[in-house]
Order: C-alpha cells, then structure tokens, then sequence
C-alpha cells in the first residue's frame, strides 16, 4: 500500500471514531505527544518492544493531517529526499 493510500484509510478510520474535532495546531500538538510517548519508551540503553508502536503512531497522525490538508505527502516525501541529497553535508561530516 502506498503512502497516501495509507494515509486516507487513517483519515476514514479518525473521522469514523469522530476524532477529527480539532484545529491543526491541536493535531500537531497531539503529534508532539506521541514523540513524548517515545521518548518514554528510549529511557534505557535500549529502546523498549513499543518503541516501533509509538514510531508508528507519530507516524499515522502525520498522515492524517496531510490528508486532511489535501497535502500529497508521497510528493513531498521524494521532493524533501532529493532538496536534502542536492544539499549535500553542508559542513557536517559524513
């Protein structure tokens, strides 16, 4: 399935639950508490088993919100890939 594939059945789901009552920056906010969330599973030396699930929760809140904002987020995704590759290190070591 790809990406923006995935993200409309997110959305459907969301909407289904009636979840989407909220502004975008409350989304994003909600976004930022799912990295909470995994910054919590990386307390040790090693991250814990539900350190993927958390990943993947950032993840599909993303995803909804590009949806919903009409935002090809495939499209963006390769365009930032190649805008960060024609960057080059700038300075950074590799």
């Amino acid at each position: 399935m790809k990406i923006n594939e995935i993200a409309k059945k997110n959305y459907q789901w969301v909407e289904r639950m009636g979840w989407h009552n909220k502004t975008t920056l409350e989304a994003l906010a909600l976004v930022a508490s799912e990295v909470g969330e995994a910054i919590n599973e990386c307390r040790n030396e090693k991250p814990t088993d539900a350190f993927g699930e958390e990943l993947a929760d950032i993840i599909l809140r993303v995803l909804d919100i590009a949806h919903w904002q009409g935002i090809d987020i495939e499209e963006k995704i390769m365009d930032k890939m190649i805008k960060n590759e024609n960057r080059g290190t700038r300075g950074r070591e590799k």
